[in-house]
């Protein structure tokens, strides 16, 4: 269910609540492994990943056949869920594909 965009506090996506599995794509030549999306914005989403390890940068396939690709920075982790934050094509041409401090990140992700 998505947030009104009044509600948002110090966001500024607003989240749809997605609950679906999802593939995350350690390394271009390395086997997919499922996930489950739990929420997604335009800007990233939050996963549950388990006890997986997670690269600081890695893709995420959001359909079983790989139609619909991001790829994701890192930016927290509490247990099994994770925060990610897409990041653009500009930001990979260019090299600024920036993780932020995983703490601090969660905290301003949820800061209500």
């Amino acid at each position: 269910m998505a947030r009104d965009r009044k509600d948002l506090g110090a966001r500024k996506f607003v989240r749809v609540d997605l609950h679906k599995p999802g593939f995350l794509i350690p390394a271009p030549d390395a086997p997919w492994i499922e996930c489950y999306i739990l929420d997604i914005s335009d800007n990233g989403a939050c996963l549950d990943v388990g006890d997986l390890a997670v690269p600081k940068m890695f893709g995420l396939s959001l359909t079983a056949g790989g139609e619909v690709r991001r790829v994701c920075t890192l930016i927290w982790r509490r247990g099994e869920l994770v925060g990610v934050r897409f990041v653009s094509a500009r930001e990979l041409r260019q090299g600024n594909a920036p993780a932020a401090e995983p703490e601090e990140a969660f905290r301003k992700v949820h800061a209500d």
